[in-house]
C-alpha cells in the first residue's frame, strides 16, 4: 500500500491513472491510458498541497473537467440520463412545494382573508402548471439539446418567483419562509442543476443579494448592522455548503466515470492477456493441464512464504522424512509417442550462422507444429534437432497410433519441402511406440509438460534404429493400425520395459545398505510403414498442409516471379497459386485459405501486433469480434508504451459504450432501489473494510480519506459561523450553556477535523501505532454516531440560545433563531459516506422540535396581561393614532392616561403577542411549519442521492479493483508462462522479434545429472509415478537457489530426465554490471557445489536413497535462441554445449569434471585435479580436470 502522505506521483504524464498496466515485460501494469504532453497539457494547479481530484483531471478544484475534451463531452452524453432524472426531480421538488403554498394559502384565505392570498395561490398554480410543463419537456428527445438553457429558464424563474411577495409593501407573510425557500433554491442549483461552479454561484449569489436586499426594505428591523453581518454569514455558510456540494459531487462523478474507464479497460484487456496465457499455455502445456497448474501457481504476497518454508526445510534435515511439493502427474494408457531426428543436422548447421540456423529451424519445426494440430498430436518439445510428440494424452483418442503415424509420415514429406525450398540435403528419421506414459511437469522454472516411462525411452529407442525418409514403429503400435498401412519388418531393439526385482545392496564404504533394481531385458519386434493400404486414407488436407509453403517462402518466390517477367507476360500467380513440384499452393491474401494463413498462429501474431505495432496487413472486412481484438490490442498496446493520443481516448469511449448499454451503470449502482444497501458480502466491505478499501487508500480528492477532512472542515466552519451569530444575535440572552456548548462543540469539532487530517498525512503511521484506535474510530458504528452528532451540534447550538429573553424580545430574534435553525438542519446534508436514513431521521427529530415549540406557550411569566378597559370605567374608545397598536398596548396608554397609579407591565410590547413566533399564538407558525417540513424533504432527497452517488463511486472502485486484480493475475500468469518460456531479460526484445537468436561468448554452461535415476525408477510401483515426484522435488530444490542474488547471471536452460542444464553468461546486461568480467563463470562453478550439495542433503533426507551426480562443466562460444510456432522453446546450440554434455557423460561419480580450458580459467577462484586424457565424440581426446574444491578467501563479487 502506496504511503498516503506521497502526494500527486512524480510521473508527469497523466493518465486516466488506470493503474496498471498490461505489458508483459513488467512486475507492476499500468492498465493506464496516459496523456502526453503534446495532446493534453495539463493546467498548472493553483493549489499543490491537495492531491488532484480525481484520474485525468485538468487540475481545477473550482471546474473539475478531464483534461480531454473528448472525455468530457463523452462524460456529458452518458450522463444525460443521470441529468434528466436530477433535473426531474427538481421540477417534481418545485411542483409539491408550489402545490403546499397553494394549498396552504387557500386555506388561511378561507380562515384569515388578505388580498394577498390570492396572488399567492395564482402564483403558486401558475408555478405548478409551469413544472407540470417542465416535467413533460424532460421526457422528449429535444431535452438532450436544450437541458442547459431550460435548466437556466428554471432557474431564473425560481430566483424571481420566491421574490414576487415583497412587491407589495405589507407581503403578509413571515420572511422565515421564503429564507427557507431560498436555501432551497440555492442548494438546487449547487446539486441538481446542470450548471458548472460560476455559473451556480453567479445566479446563488444574484439570489442571497437581492433577497437579502427585499427583506431588508421590508422589514425596519432587518436593516439593523447584527442582523446584516449575521445574515452575511449565513448565506456565506450557505453557499460555502453548496460549492462543497457541487465539487464533491462533480469529483465523484468523473472520478467513478474513471473508474468505470478502469474496469472496461481492464476487462478488454484482460481478454487480451487471456488470449496471450493460452497459446502460452499452450506452448508449455495442453490447456487440459493448465487449470491444474495455475491453481498451484502462489500469489505474489505468497511466493515469499513459500520460498522461506523451502529454505528452512533445506537447513532442518531430519532422515527418513521430507515434504513434497505439490505434484502434476497423471498416468495415461495407450499414448502413442513419436520421436524425429533430423539427419544430416550437423553438416547442415556445420557453415551456418546464428541468425540462419534458428531462421531454418523455426522454419522447419513451425511445419511440424503445424501438422501437430493438424493431426492431433500434442507437442511435447524439440531436443536440439529432435522433435518428440504424443496422441492420445492428455486427452485419451481412439486413433492415437494413426495419427502419430500420419504425423511421421508427412513429416517426411515436410522436410522435402523444406529440402527444396532452402536447397538442403536432410531428412527425418520417425519413430513412433505406444504404451503407458507418465504426463505432467517437473520443476517450478522453465518447465513444460512432458511424458516419462520407459515406453517413451522406446519411442526414442525406435527412432534412432530406424531409417531416414521412414516411420519405425513397434509391435504395441502396430497392433492398432495394423489395418490401415503396408508395412514390412525391421530388426528387433531392447525392450527397456523389463521386470525390476528390488534388491538391497551392502555400500562396503558407507557402512549402510541402499536400494537398488535387478531388471530383466528381453526385444520386441519392429516395423517399417511402407504404404496406406487400399481403401484407406490418412488425415484429410494432412499432405497438402506439409507441401505449403510459408508465407516468407512465398513472399520470396513472389519477388522472384515479378524480377523474371515482365506485365505481359504469362505470370502462373495471376490466378493466386504458385505451381509447385508437388501440389500448388494458394498464394496467401490471394487465394482461398489467404485470409487464415496470417491468423493461423494466433499466439505468434498477437505478440507483436499488441506489443509492438499495429498489422498492416489486416484486411478491411474484418468480423465484428475481430474489430473488437483490434481495438483492444490497440489500447493495451498504448497503455504499455505509454502514449495517448486523442484517438486513444476515443477508443477508450467506444469500449465504455459497448460494455454499458444504456449507459446504466454510470448512475446506477447494482444495489438495493429504496434501502441503499449492496449484497450482504460487497456491504459487509463496504461497512466494515472501510480503510482497507482501495476508494480509501486513494490519493485522490474524491478518496474517502480528503472527503472526510473536507467534510469535518465544513462541519467545523458551520458551528463556528453558528456560533457567532448565536453570540452577536442572542448577546442580550446569552445563556451558559450557550457558551459551554461553543466551547466543547468547536473543541470536539476540532479534534475530529485533526483526526481527519492526519488520516490523509500519516494513516500508516497511526495504524501501526494504534491499531486498535483505528479500528475502533473508522469503524461503521462509530462513524455514523459521530457523523450524526457533528451535524447535530449546530442545531443543538440554536435550541440552547433559546430564552425567555430571547423569546419575549421584539427585535425578531426569534426570526433570526429559526434562520440559524434551517442553516444548521443543512448540516445533515454532510458525510455523504454515511447512513442517509440516520442522518435524515435525526434531522427530523432536530426540525420537529421547531414545530414543537411553535405551539407551546413559552415563558408565559413573562408576558403582560391583557387589561380589562372596565376597570377604567367601562369601555374606552380607540385613542387617534394608534388604531394599529394591539389592545394590549392601547389599554395600557389608556390606563396610564386616566389612571397613573397603574404599573407598567414586566415589558412594554410594541410588537402583539401574536406576532412573537414562541407566544404559542402566531397565526403564521402553519407557514413556518410548512417551510421547515419541505426543507426536510429536501435534505432527505439530498441525503438519499449524496449516499447513492458515493455508493455508486464505491461500487465502481470494486468492480475497477476487481477487474485490474484479475486482469494483474492473468497477466502476472502470462508473465510467468513466458519467463518459463524464455529467459526474463529477453522478454521484451522477444515481444518485437519472435525469431531471436544471439551468439554469446564465454557462456557457461553444466549438465547435472542423475546418472543411476534409472536404477531407481520402477514403474512397478504406481507406474513410476512416485519416482518422478522424488526427481521433482530434487529438480525444485535446484531451482530455489536460482533466486539467489548470488546466482543471478545462472539460469535454467531445461531438464531432460534426470538431467539439469544450466548455463551463466547469456544475459549481457547482467555481465557487464559484474566487477570481475569471469564472475558469472565462477557464480556457476559455486552453484555445480551447491548442487551437489543439495544432492547430498536429499539423500539424506530419504532413507536408503543414493543419487549419484554427475555434473559436467564447459564454457565458450554459444548459440542462444527461440524456436517453435505453437510450442516455443529457448536453447543453446555450439560446441560449448556438447563438450559440457560429454563432461558428465564420461566423468566421475559425484564428482564435476571440467576441460582444461576451463580448468585454467576458473583456477584463480578453484582447485582442480588432473583427471586424465578422454574421447570425446566429435573431439577426439581431451585433457579433464576434477573440481576439488573452492579457494581459500575466493572472492568475485
Amino acid at each position: 500500500m502506496a504511503n498516503a502522505s506521497n502526494g500527486e506521483p512524480s510521473k508527469k504524464e497523466t493518465c486516466v491513472n488506470f493503474e496498471q498496466g498490461s505489458g508483459l515485460e513488467s512486475d507492476q501494469v499500468e492498465i493506464t491510458i496516459h496523456t502526453p504532453s503534446k495532446v493534453h497539457k495539463r493546467k498548472k494547479q493553483g493549489c499543490q498541497f491537495l492531491p488532484k481530484p480525481f484520474e485525468r483531471s485538468n487540475g481545477s478544484l473550482l471546474n473539475p473537467r478531464f483534461d480531454s475534451e473528448i472525455l468530457e463531452s463523452f462524460l456529458v452524453k452518458c450522463y444525460l440520463p443521470q441529468t434528466r432524472r436530477m433535473f426531474r426531480k427538481t421540477v417534481h421538488y418545485v411542483a409539491v412545494a408550489s402545490f403546499c403554498w397553494g394549498l396552504y394559502f387557500a386555506l388561511m384565505q378561507i380562515r384569515y382573508p388578505t388580498e394577498h392570498c390570492i396572488y399567492y395561490i395564482v402564483s403558486a398554480a401558475v408555478l405548478l402548471l409551469l413544472m407540470l410543463g417542465f416535467s413533460f419537456f424532460t421526457r422528449t428527445r429535444h431535452f438532450a439539446n436544450y437541458s442547459k438553457i431550460v435548466s437556466f429558464v428554471l432557474a431564473i424563474l425560481l430566483v424571481v418567483t420566491v421574490q414576487l411577495p415583497y412587491v407589495f409593501d405589507d407581503p403578509d407573510i413571515l420572511p422565515i419562509g421564503t429564507f427557507c425557500s431560498v436555501v432551497e433554491i440555492l442548494i438546487l442549483l449547487y446539486s441538481f442543476f446542470p450548471f458548472n461552479l460560476f455559473t451556480a454561484v453567479g445566479l446563488g449569489g444574484f439570489l442571497s443579494i437581492t433577497y437579502e436586499v427585499f427583506t431588508a426594505l421590508r422589514y425596519d428591523k432587518m436593516q439593523e448592522v447584527s442582523f446584516i453581518i449575521c445574515k452575511v454569514l449565513l448565506h456565506f455558510i450557505l453557499h460555502l455548503i453548496g460549492v462543497f456540494i457541487f465539487i464533491t459531487s462533480n469529483t465523484r462523478l468523473r472520478s467513478n466515470f474513471s473508474k468505470i474507464g478502469q474496469s472496461v479497460s481492464a476487462q478488454r484487456d484482460l481478454m487480451v492477456e487471456r488470449e496471450i496465457k493460452e497459446k502460452m499455455i499452450h506452448s508449455l502445456m495442453p490447456p487440459s493441464v493448465a487449470k491444474s497448474v495455475m491453481a498451484t501457481h502462489p500469489a505474489k504476497d505468497e511466493e515469499d512464504e513459500e520460498e522461506n518454508s523451502r529454505r528452512r526445510r533445506k537447513t532442518r534435515h531430519v532422515r527418513g522424512e521430507i515434504i513434497f511439493r505439490k505434484f502434476q502427474m497423471d498416468e495415461m494408457k495407450n499414448v502413442s509417442i513419436l520421436f524425429a531426428d533430423i539427419v544430416g543436422f550437423t553438416k547442415m548447421s556445420s557453415n551456418k550462422t546464428a541468425e540462419r540456423l534458428v531462421g531454418l529451424l523455426n522454419d522447419l519445426f513451425g511445419r511440424f507444429d503445424k501438422l501437430c494440430n493438424a493431426s492431433g498430436c500434442e507437442k511435447i518439445s524439440t531436443l536440439g534437432d529432435c522433435y518428440y510428440c504424443v496422441s492420445g494424452c492428455p486427452s485419451p483418442s481412439p486413433d492415437h497410433a494413426k495419427c502419430c503415424v500420419e504425423m511421421g509420415l508427412s513429416m517426411v514429406l515436410a522436410i522435402q519441402a523444406f529440402d527444396e525450398d532452402h536447397n538442403e540435403e536432410v531428412n527425418m528419421r520417425v519413430g513412433v511406440h505406444t504404451g503407458t506414459v507418465l504426463c505432467g511437469i517437473v520443476g517450478t522454472v522453465r518447465f513444460k509438460f512432458d511424458v516419462w516411462s520407459n515406453d517413451v525411452t522406446l519411442a526414442n529407442i525406435m527412432e534412432s534404429s530406424g531409417e531416414p525418409g521412414k516411420v519405425h514403429i513397434s509391435e504395441s503400435t502396430k497392433a492398432f493400425c495394423e489395418d490401415e498401412y503396408e508395412m514390412s519388418e525391421g530388426e528387433e531393439v531392447p525392450d527397456m520395459r523389463g521386470r525390476k526385482e528390488l534388491i538391497e545392496h551392502y555400500d562396503p564404504e558407507q557402512s549402510s545398505f541402499t536400494i537398488k533394481h535387478r531388471e530383466e531385458t528381453k526385444n520386441i519386434k519392429t516395423y517399417f510403414i511402407t504404404g496406406r493400404k487400399p481403401n484407406r486414407t490418412g488425415i484429410p488436407g494432412l499432405e497438402q498442409l506439409a507441401l505449403e509453403r510459408p508465407e516468407e517462402i512465398l513472399q520470396q518466390l513472389r519477388q522472384q516471379l515479378k524480377g523474371q517477367q515482365g506485365n505481359e507476360s504469362p505470370n502462373p500467380a495471376a490466378d493466386g497459386h504458385v505451381e509447385t513440384a508437388n501440389a500448388r499452393t494458394p498464394v496467401p491474401g490471394e487465394g482461398e485459405n489467404g485470409g487464415s494463413a496470417a491468423a493461423a498462429d494466433l499466439f505468434s501474431q498477437r505478440i507483436p501486433d499488441i506489443m509492438a505495432a499495429d498489422d498492416e496487413t489486416e484486411t478491411q472486412d474484418k468480423t465484428a469480434e475481430e474489430q473488437d481484438a483490434r481495438v483492444d490490442s490497440t489500447l493495451l498496446k498504448h497503455s504499455r508504451t505509454g502514449s495517448v493520443t486523442e484517438e486513444q481516448d476515443k477508443l477508450l469511449i467506444s469500449l465504455i459504450e459497448k460494455e454499458n448499454e444504456e449507459n446504466e451503470a454510470f448512475f446506477k449502482p447494482s444495489l438495493h432501489k429504496y434501502l441503499l444497501t449492496f449484497d450482504p458480502e460487497l456491504e459487509n466491505a463496504y461497512r466494515h473494510e472501510y480503510k482497507d478499501s482501495h476508494l480509501f487508500q486513494e490519493n485522490m480528492l474524491s478518496s474517502p480519506r480528503y472527503q472526510a477532512a473536507i467534510e469535518s472542515g465544513i462541519a467545523l466552519l458551520l458551528l463556528v459561523v453558528l456560533a457567532v451569530c448565536c453570540h452577536i444575535m442572542f448577546a442580550f440572552s446569552r445563556t451558559p450553556a450557550l457558551s459551554a456548548l461553543t466551547f466543547i462543540g468547536i473543541l470536539l469539532q476540532t479534534v475530529f477535523f485533526v483526526d481527519t487530517i492526519s488520516n490523509i498525512i500519516c494513516l500508516e503511521s497511526k495504524l501501526k501505532k494504534f491499531p486498535g484506535l483505528m479500528h475502533f474510530t473508522l469503524s461503521w458504528y462509530f462513524r455514523n454516531i459521530l457523523g450524526v452528532v457533528s451535524a447535530t451540534v449546530p442545531a443543538a447550538l440554536v435550541y440552547v440560545s433559546l430564552s425567555c429573553d430571547l423569546v419575549v424580545d421584539d427585535n425578531w430574534h426569534d426570526r433570526f433563531l429559526c434562520f440559524a435553525l434551517v442553516v444548521s438542519l443543512l448540516g445533515f446534508c454532510n458525510y455523504v459516506m454515511l447512513r442517509s436514513f440516520l442522518k435524515s431521521f435525526v434531522a427530523i427529530l432536530v426540525g420537529s422540535i421547531l414545530i414543537v415549540l411553535l405551539f407551546i406557550h413559552l415563558c408565559s411569566d413573562r408576558w403582560a396581561p391583557l387589561p380589562s378597559t372596565s376597570s377604567v370605567g367601562g369601555s374606552a374608545a380607540p385613542l387617534p393614532g394608534i388604531s394599529n397598536i394591539s389592545s394590549t398596548v392601547a389599554s395600557y396608554v389608556l390606563n396610564s392616561t386616566m389612571n397613573s397609579t397603574v404599573l407598567p407591565p414586566p415589558s412594554l410590547f410594541i410588537m402583539p403577542i401574536s406576532d412573537h413566533l414562541f407566544s404559542g399564538e402566531n397565526r403564521l407558525r402553519f407557514e413556518i411549519i410548512l417551510s421547515i417540513l419541505l426543507l426536510l424533504l429536501l435534505v432527505i432527497i439530498l441525503n438519499f442521492e449524496f449516499e447513492n452517488s458515493y455508493r455508486l463511486n464505491f461500487n465502481a472502485s470494486i468492480k475497477a479493483q476487481k477487474d485490474k486484480e484479475n486482469m494483474q493475475l492473468n497477466k502476472d500468469q502470462a508473465d510467468w508462462l513466458l519467463h518459463n518460456i524464455i529467459p526474463a531479460h529477453l522478454a521484451e526484445l522477444f515481444k518485437t522479434n519472435r525469431s531471436y537468436s544471439r551468439n554469446h561468448a564465454d557462456v557457461g554452461v553444466i549438465f547435472a545429472t542423475i546418472v543411476n535415476f534409472n536404477e531407481f525408477y520402477d514403474e512397478m510401483y504406481a507406474g513410476g509415478r512416485e519416482y518422478l515426484r522424488v526427481l521433482n522435488e530434487l529438480v525444485s530444490d535446484y531451482e530455489v537457489m536460482l533466486s539467489e542474488k548470488r546466482f543471478k547471471d545462472v539460469e535454467k536452460i531445461k531438464t531432460i530426465s534426470s538431467s539439469f542444464m544450466a548455463a551463466a553468461g547469456l544475459n549481457e546486461e547482467s555481465r557487464a554490471q559484474n566487477k570481475d568480467k569471469y564472475a558469472h563463470l565462477y557464480a556457476l562453478m559455486e552453484f555445480a557445489m551447491q548442487l551437489q550439495e543439495v544432492v547430498d542433503n536429499f539423500n539424506a533426507s530419504i532413507f536408503n536413497f543414493d543419487f549419484v551426480l554427475n555434473i559436467g562443466y564447459n564454457f565458450g562460444p554459444v548459440t542462444a535462441g527461440v524456436i517453435g510456432t505453437t510450442k516455443l522453446l529457448y536453447d543453446i546450440w555450439g560446441d560449448t554445449v556438447n563438450i559440457a554434455s560429454r563432461m558428465y557423460s564420461t566423468g566421475e561419480a559425484n564428482r564435476i569434471q571440467v576441460p582444461e580450458a576451463t580448468a585454467d580459467l576458473l583456477a584463480p577462484m578453484f582447485e582442480f585435479s588432473y583427471r586424465d586424457e578422454i574421447a570425446v565424440k566429435g573431439k577426439g581426446t581431451m585433457k579433464t580436470y576434477l573440481l576439488e574444491k573452492k579457494r581459500d578467501g575466493a572472492r568475485w563479487d
